[in-house]
């Protein structure tokens, strides 16, 4: 197998800081057809993709625009808000947050820095904090177009579906050439008169949604092996993200409707799980392997709402499927042997656009390369994770436990070998 140089990309240095997830889904593949593994897909197969919702072009311009109001503003102030989005640019929430606030203490009032640290909170993963400010920035000027396109991608990875549905019809007023947007919207209003027939349970951590006559008890076993397999991913990742966790359950028709996901997929991840139950009954150990791959997602996702490269996404969420990941190691070698290495930029641009032969071999390495990974770092998996989250590059995220990439691949050479 060929070096990999790809794989040390440092995607911390987009210039748009949009998180990982809201670039990709994450679709898993049947076991008999893609060697227990799962895909990728970007916004053209799932188009209303929301989690921790794409930042605009906006962000660019936002720089040079002055504070509302502001011809007079103290020049400490403006300053301030300056670089609050050029922190954004840099991916740097953490620093725009405290510009922004700095700003505000001394203008309140002013949409544009209320709109500002709603996207610094939103980067960082707060979303209570990024709804708080966004709300307040559409207070103070309903026309805030990207401020109520925002909100309504939070108030949809929050569940509020029809906050969302508000929101966008807002967006949409104002927008009504958007293509995209309105191809959303028109989505999730599909979505809620869907969800109104079904039946919601909420144990806290997570809350599922399934037709309330016939799944009954696959939503209580759903929900007994998502809880056993959180605590077993938090504790060989020492992380245990605290955010709820939506779950759906739909009719084969129903999940190709809504999600548009390959023929292929038998479940997806797209900031909530949604899994189509046809025939799960007479396989309950296929539907355990899927919600815990897809929950894998979820727990890395909110842990890291940023810069996780799609291999180590799929690798990981293959990885934790079962407790003992040697059988589907074991298929990953078998079949790369057959296909060869993959190009680097599949592993960091998704699988669903291959044909089942890549794709297998996209979702087998990505295995190998979590596997050797999660030997190494173990329960320091989550600092790894996290720092990729704070913009650092996969190398320096993995310095700090101590591990070389170059080290990483030998090692999967090795077992190609």
């Amino acid at each position: 197998m060929r070096r990999r140089v790809g794989l040390e990309r440092d995607v911390s240095l987009s210039a748009n800081p949009v998180p990982a997830h809201a670039q990709f889904s994450f679709a898993s593949a049947p076991a008999s057809g893609v060697t227990n593994s799962s895909g990728t897909s970007d916004t053209s197969v799932v188009p209303f993709l929301t989690q921790r919702a794409t930042l605009t072009l906006l962000l660019a311009t936002m720089v040079s625009l002055p504070l509302h109001g502001q011809t007079n503003a103290p020049a400490q102030t403006a300053q301030a808000a300056q670089q609050g989005w050029q922190a954004i640019q840099s991916g740097d929430a953490e620093r725009a947050v405290l510009l922004f606030q700095q700003a505000l203490a001394a203008r309140p009032n002013d949409d544009l820095l209320n709109f500002g640290v709603g996207v610094a909170a939103h980067m960082l993963g707060h979303e209570d904090d990024a709804e708080r400010s966004l709300k307040r920035a559409l207070v103070l000027n309903a026309r805030l177009t990207d401020a109520s396109k925002l909100l309504g991608d939070i108030e949809y990875s929050m569940g509020n579906l029809d906050e969302a549905i508000a929101a966008y019809e807002r967006v949409v007023a104002q927008r009504p050439s958007d293509a995209q947007i309105r191809q959303r919207l028109e989505a999730w209003q599909k979505e809620l008169v869907l969800h109104s027939g079904l039946t919601r349970r909420n144990d806290g951590r997570f809350s599922i949604i399934f037709e309330g006559t016939t799944d009954s008890a696959l939503a209580d076993r759903a929900l007994a092996v998502l809880d056993a397999a959180y605590w077993r991913i938090g504790g060989a990742i020492g992380a245990y993200p605290s955010s709820s966790i939506m779950v759906t359950l739909y009719t084969e028709q129903q999940f190709r409707d809504l999600t548009g996901a390959p023929e292929w997929a038998d479940g997806l991840f797209d900031g909530r799980i949604r899994v189509p139950v046809k025939g799960v009954h007479q396989n309950l150990p296929e539907f355990d392997r899927v919600i815990v791959h897809e929950l894998t997602h979820a727990m890395i996702a909110t842990l890291a709402p940023r810069q996780v490269p799609p291999w180590l996404h799929e690798g990981l969420a293959s990885y934790f499927e079962a407790p003992d990941a040697s059988p589907r190691i074991t298929s990953a070698l078998r079949i790369l042997s057959l296909t060869g290495p993959v190009p680097s930029d599949v592993l960091f641009e998704g699988f669903t656009r291959l044909n089942d032969r890549q794709a297998a071999a996209a979702y087998s390495e990505s295995l190998l390369l979590a596997d050797v990974l999660m030997r190494r770092a173990g329960t320091e998996m989550g600092i790894v994770l996290q720092n990729l989250d704070r913009g650092q590059s996969l190398q320096q995220s993995l310095d700090l436990v101590g591990i070389s990439l170059d080290d990483l691949e030998a090692d999967v050479m090795k077992t190609l070998k």
